[in-house]
């Protein structure tokens, strides 16, 4: 993919802010969330839960994540979301335009709403337990897609969260229809196999109109395909004739591209910390390596490289680039005496 169009990837996110934080049971108890589950609340109880002192904010969502990875490694990126006009909106909106992304966001005229926002307990068990606020990120609508931005995108990527409402849906549908009018190739993540299976009819249809690239893991693309095994979800791809990446973790990725199959070793790393954003930052490598014109197993290989060295430190951002961590400062080595 060599032509001259100036952005790698445009991005379409159900935007949202990560929050991760240990906290003691008590605080659990306290907002009567259910521990170890998913727990729908309000931003006001976000703003309540006492956080640690080290408790760490990021932009969230696969898109966000997707898009400043690339932006971090000098790739040239765009971001399509909708924000609230609040304190969350307004850090999503600079930490991304620092990284990079070219990112003017859509802001909510709901005086209701707020900026997405998810947050991480860990309680002192190793638990997690998930507080999530839904907010301006499920408003994004088709009249919100900038055309003349997707235009100019080699790849338009679809995060699958905006498909959690129909306003989202349509968005979506309406961005891969202007990218392929365009010229340009359309990405899509699977990201959650039981939301792949919930809409399982219309997500294959809008991958069979449009879509040129998958990236998922195992589960999602058999939820996708509406198959039981990974041989039966490869023949499906093949049949079609898209251009995946299907992760599996630790065992690596299967690559498929112009109907050979090609399997991808995953990184060996040694300080495994954290796998939040592990399968972000391998779609943001997979995506920039095929937007720069490497074949896929080469991309593949660059995603794998990508989510080795998120997984090594918290939370789900690079640490590279303009966002890298200051080496530390040790004494210069005593030279040996002189006989």
């Amino acid at each position: 993919m060599t032509d001259r169009k100036p952005y790698d990837v445009v991005a379409l996110s159900a935007l949202c802010v990560d929050i991760q934080s240990a906290v003691p049971e008590s605080e659990i108890a306290r907002h009567g969330l259910k521990k170890g589950l998913t727990n729908l609340v309000s931003a006001e109880t976000i703003h309540a839960i006492d956080l640690s002192d080290d408790a760490l904010k990021t932009p969230g969502s696969p898109g966000g994540n997707v898009a400043g990875g690339i932006a971090l490694r000098g790739g040239n990126v765009a971001l399509i979301g909708k924000i609230a006009n609040d304190n969350a909106g307004l850090f999503l909106t600079e930490r991304l335009q620092n990284h990079g992304v070219t990112f003017t966001p859509v802001i909510s005229t709901n005086p209701q709403t707020a900026t997405n926002a998810v947050m991480v307990l860990t309680t002192p068990d190793r638990e997690r337990s998930f507080a999530f606020a839904s907010g301006a990120a499920y408003e994004l609508a088709p009249e919100d897609i900038d055309e003349n931005l997707i235009a100019q995108a080699k790849i338009t990527y679809l995060d699958s969260y905006l498909w959690l409402s129909q306003s989202g849906q349509d968005a979506v549908h309406h961005a891969a229809a202007l990218a392929k009018q365009s010229g340009g190739k359309v990405a899509m993540a699977l990201n959650d196999a039981a939301l792949v299976a919930k809409n399982q009819e219309k997500y294959l249809a809008l991958a069979t109109a449009h879509a040129d690239i998958l990236v998922g893991d195992r589960k999602e693309f058999m939820a996708l395909f509406g198959v039981s095994t990974f041989e039966e979800a490869a023949a499906k791809i093949l049949q079609h004739g898209f251009t995946a990446a299907i992760t599996a973790g630790a065992k690596g990725a299967d690559v498929i591209e112009n109907g050979v199959i090609t399997h991808v070793p995953a990184r060996k790393i040694d300080n495994l910390v954290d796998t939040n954003g592990a399968g972000d930052q391998f779609a943001a490598g997979f995506i920039y390596g095929l937007a720069r014109g490497k074949s896929a197993p080469d991309s593949a290989a660059q995603g794998a490289l990508w989510a080795s060295d998120v997984i090594q430190h918290r939370g789900a951002e690079p640490q590279v680039g303009k966002n890298a961590r200051p080496a530390a400062i040790f004494p210069p080595p005593t030279p040996p005496s002189m006989p």
